[in-house]
């Protein structure tokens, strides 16, 4: 089977900027499973870092109309793959991103990272083990570059205390010197969300794009109760081996959202009951990707419940 180039994100234990630009990060990859059950073995990295550092780039959020700087190493050690770079900051974007690294930091944060790789060679017996690795390039993620509203935290399962903590976040970044016109924008945009959240505003993030915006300020769509109960039906004809059948007495149309609403279910992970139903029947469109978007998906949870934990960065590994 042809390997594919992949995108790794690992939790990113610490990193390092100096007043010159030059960026050490450190991210947690070696001897950890990820998102796709591929598993960095020691060593994986080291025959790229030494034959490719080269041709190797660095990125903002893998775009490649988006050069940060140039990578200058990169070595395994203790257990982590630790990338050395300078920023460009002869150009605006490497200026705005030594502005983010010195804000995270003094917030006691880190940015995320993530690596674009192939897999070259794999354990013979456990093929999820990666012998080699072929390193393209590294990215600093903010999100800002494609959806400038999600670029400082994932407030999913927010608390109020921590979207107040977001929001004096953002406040200390906009006192910052040095940012450009347009991430002060994207700031000032996502402190507007935050706040509207915090005061009860139905603000909400689309599950398939992560584009955070007001819900009710977007086109809001129904379903027909006949297409509910249509719907609602879908598990009966499922037993009863007659799905095809009862789909093709339906006019084309009450067809096409009954189809709709069925995959909305599956999507959502919602069971085929009326409430689950219920719960789906209004929506809005994603500005961003045109994916459906539902009330619940409101990025502040109820306040009551455990967020434990839930604050972390979003990652696909764990120590």
């Amino acid at each position: 089977m042809e390997e594919k180039i992949k995108s790794l994100q690992y939790k990113t234990k610490a990193n390092d900027v100096d007043e010159k630009g030059i960026v050490t990060v450190a991210v947690n990859g070696i001897g950890v499973k990820d998102s796709q059950n591929d598993i960095s073995m020691p060593g994986s990295f080291n025959k790229t870092l030494k034959e490719n550092i080269g041709r190797m780039r660095w990125f903002l959020n893998h775009r490649t109309d988006q050069l940060l700087g140039v990578p200058l190493s990169g070595k395994e050690t203790e257990g982590n793959l630790v990338m050395v770079g300078q920023l460009n900051l002869e150009k605006q974007i490497g200026r705005d991103t030594l502005a983010d690294y010195k804000l995270f930091a003094e917030n006691g944060r880190t940015l995320e990272h993530s690596i674009g790789v192939k897999a070259i060679k794999r354990d013979s017996v456990d093929p999820c083990k990666v012998l080699e690795w072929r390193m393209m390039e590294y990215s600093t993620l903010t999100s800002w570059g494609s959806n400038p509203q999600t670029f400082l935290v994932n407030i999913k399962s927010a608390t109020a205390d921590q979207v107040k903590e977001a929001v004096d976040f953002v406040r200390k970044a906009l006192l910052q010197h040095g940012y450009s016109d347009e991430r002060l924008k994207g700031y000032d945009m996502e402190l507007s969300l935050l706040l509207k959240s915090l005061n009860g505003g139905a603000v909400v993030s689309c599950p398939h794009c992560g584009h955070q915006f007001d819900y009710d300020a977007e086109t809001e769509h129904t379903f027909a109760q006949q297409v509910l109960d249509y719907a609602a039906d879908y598990q009966r004809w499922i037993t009863q081996d007659i799905v095809r059948e009862e789909m093709e007495k339906l006019t084309p149309e009450i067809r096409t959202q009954v189809i709709s609403l069925i995959d909305s279910v599956k999507s959502e992970k919602k069971e085929f009951t009326q409430k689950g139903l219920q719960d789906l029947m209004n929506y809005v469109r994603c500005p961003h990707c045109w994916g459906k978007v539902y009330r619940s998906n409101a990025i502040l949870q109820n306040t009551s419940e455990d967020t434990t934990g839930k604050n972390e960065p979003s990652v696909d590994t764990q120590e």
